[in-house]
């Protein structure tokens, strides 16, 4: 469902931006190719609607996402709720950008996961848990497998998609999980959920935020989701692939003398 647009939202947040950035409005009427004037005199215009070419250029000018200008109120965020806004938004754009290098994780494959004979498993996410679950007939049954303790479902949870993940800083690994319940009826809305975990070594697993909790942060939880799986459709050209096809685009398809550059 498309959201009805809110002026007084995105000046507000306009203000907002540019009073976090240090930036004089002038500054970003300029970067947004209009008259010196124009923001204050469309706020006072009531039924005067500024055109998508002033809405990127905005966005764009204070590095926010279209999303986020018309739609999260800026000013209700908490301070780490403005942190993790910032964080998802780097992704996102780093993203389009094919500056990230996404892994996927089958649901499949990580339904299907095991564990050594110790019990533990080799994926920072999962654990070997015995738990009670609903089941065909009129009391729960006592099972144990390998699940992810997500923050909605806790062992209550199945992946239901691909899942992504990023290698980061010193080994860290942030991890996009797309789950539902492991049990759940047709049609129930709550039984799906997205959520975004940290991995630290040393540290253990952080949880972020998630898509199915009223937060400002829910809908570019999705919105990251939905660009890292289509950007994982098309082909990535990584640097030892592109070295060979750079040296052939040059006629070049001789063996190197010295020790190969990757």
């Amino acid at each position: 469902m498309t959201k009805k647009f809110n002026k007084k939202l995105m000046l507000d947040n306009i203000a907002y931006l540019l009073k976090d950035a240090g930036k004089k409005i002038g500054e970003l009427e300029s970067d947004a190719g209009v008259s010196p004037g124009y923001i204050s005199r469309i706020s006072k215009e009531g039924n005067t609607k500024p055109g998508i070419d002033f809405i990127m250029n905005v966005a764009d000018s204070l590095n926010v996402s279209i999303n986020t200008l018309l739609n999260v109120e800026l000013t209700e965020m908490t301070p780490n709720e403005r942190y993790l806004l910032s964080f998802l938004e780097k992704l996102n754009k780093d993203t389009i950008d094919d500056k990230l290098d996404w892994n996927c994780e089958s649901a499949d494959w990580l339904n299907r996961a095991e564990t050594d004979k110790n019990s533990y498993s080799d994926h920072p996410l999962l654990s070997y848990e015995t738990f009670y679950e609903e089941g065909e007939g009129d009391y729960p049954n006592e099972v144990s497998r390998v699940v992810f303790v997500s923050k909605s479902f806790d062992c209550k949870t199945s992946i239901y998609g691909d899942c992504f993940n990023l290698r980061l800083k010193n080994g860290s690994i942030l991890y996009i999980m797309n789950i539902s319940k492991s049990v759940y009826r047709v049609n129930d809305p709550n039984a799906f959920a997205k959520e975004i975990w940290m991995y630290i070594p040393g540290t253990g697993t952080n949880f972020l935020c998630r898509n199915n909790e009223i937060s400002p942060l829910a809908d570019l939880v999705d919105e990251l989701y939905s660009t890292v799986s289509e950007r994982m459709k098309h082909p990535r050209v990584k640097g030892e692939l592109q070295y060979v096809i750079d040296s052939f685009m040059k006629d070049d398809v001789s063996d190197d003398d010295d020790t190969i550059p990757f």
